[in-house]
């Protein structure tokens, strides 16, 4: 981001200075700080005195963009790429010929003399991928490419939104012209490790996480999906200590101590799992994922109120969570209470009757209970979604053996 910082006052060489004038500096240089207490505040009233810089509207863009105000920034960088041409056209006249279109003039080669122009485009690609708007960010970025080949942030850029449309191959070309670009580049080594995850490429992507991170030793999202790899891979020593080091700069990070909580969960570490949720939610008591895990992990344990009560947490803040419900109505079951348990797996099934979780729990509770045909019915709803599913024959085998 281009954001100008204001150098310091010259120092004056005369020493006394009349008291008034003294005054009238210290008023004007509060009025200055309050003009500039923020970047946004400073280059709107930079807008106010020099409307026709580029610069200016480009650096507003890039604010709005951090503020995610993404409609203000694609129309600021817009103003910015049409006043660069304005400025470029007036110097150069003799480029336009007369009924040229915009887009005639967007296409101009001479464009790359323009100051700017490719920043600028890339700006608003950044712009539309962060609306998810990946069709339009192509194109702008390719435009800053025609007028930039080496810009190695835009190849970084046209690789993201790649590999977010689930386009790999393109995704790592582009990372990798990047890289060739600009070898000490650890945001692009990172990059190209998702795309390499992506193609199932574990090993290739783990040594472009490391090269991350060898360049960026604190480089905390290259930690992250690295410990996010590890774990699909199964190794979750290894993700713990990524995460882990994610820990040792930033301690409030409920993301991290949930996926921790993962990882011992996998291991069959419970207590381990417990208190890293613990610790999520301690953080962030609003996390869904926590609550609902935390459960899962008290439900193998035998400890059915704890668990009751974490599925309870996660429907009191998503109340349509159908597995939350399903998971519940374990929990009834196991403690004997079935009228609990019905209630609950009948919810899921208004949530969606095709859920085939529920018509076989319910098929057993209604099966326990004597009620064979409401067992049966549940059954059979269960057996026309999944017909190969591994626990019909089981269930089946229990009802009739009730009758």
């Amino acid at each position: 981001m281009n954001i100008y910082t204001i150098s310091t006052a010259i120092r004056l060489k005369i020493e006394i200075i009349p008291v008034v004038l003294i005054i009238c500096y210290l008023v004007a240089t509060y009025q200055r700080n309050t003009i500039w207490i923020d970047d946004y505040t400073l280059w709107t009233d930079t807008l106010t005195k020099s409307p026709q810089k580029p610069r200016v509207h480009n650096n507003l863009g890039l604010i709005y963009l951090d503020q995610e105000h993404y409609e203000k920034a694609t129309l600021s960088l817009k103003t910015a790429l049409e006043k660069s041409i304005a400025l470029l056209i007036k110097d150069y006249p003799d480029l336009l010929n007369k009924g040229d279109s915009k887009k005639d003039i967007e296409s101009l080669p001479i464009l790359k003399y323009a100051p700017h122009v490719a920043e600028i485009y890339n700006n608003l690609g950044n712009s539309y991928q962060r609306q998810g708007m990946w069709d339009q960010a192509i194109t702008y970025y390719k435009k800053a490419l025609a007028l930039k080949p080496a810009y190695s942030e835009a190849h970084n850029n046209l690789g993201t939104v790649y590999n977010q449309k689930g386009q790999s191959d393109k995704a790592i070309v582009s990372f990798k012209e990047a890289l060739r670009l600009k070898p000490l580049y650890p945001e692009a080594y990172n990059n190209l490790g998702a795309a390499l995850k992506e193609k199932g490429l574990y090993q290739h992507a783990i040594a472009s996480y490391k090269k991350a991170l060898t360049l960026r030793p604190n480089y905390l999202k290259a930690h992250f999906n690295l410990a996010l790899l590890y774990s699909d891979m199964g190794s979750y020593q290894h993700a713990i200590n990524q995460f882990s080091e994610i820990l040792a700069f930033q301690t409030e990070r409920a993301d991290v101590y949930y996926n921790i909580g993962n990882a011992y969960k996998h291991q069959g570490l419970s207590v381990e799992a417990i208190n890293s949720y613990n610790q999520a939610l301690s953080i962030d008591q609003h996390m869904v994922s926590a609550h609902y895990n935390l459960g899962t992990v008290y439900n193998q344990q035998g400890k059915y109120d704890k668990a009751i009560q974490s599925f309870k947490n996660v429907l009191q803040l998503k109340p349509d969570h159908i597995d939350a419900y399903n998971n519940l109505g374990i929990a009834y079951y196991s403690k004997g209470l079935y009228r609990e348990a019905a209630a609950v797996h009948n919810k899921a099934l208004r949530l969606n009757p095709d859920y085939t979780a529920s018509h076989l729990n319910l098929a057993l509770i209604y099966g326990e209970q004597g009620d064979i045909n409401k067992a049966l019915y549940h059954l059979n709803k269960a057996s026309h979604v999944e017909p190969t599913h591994p626990k019909l024959s089981l269930i089946r085998r229990k009802i009739l053996k009730q009758r």
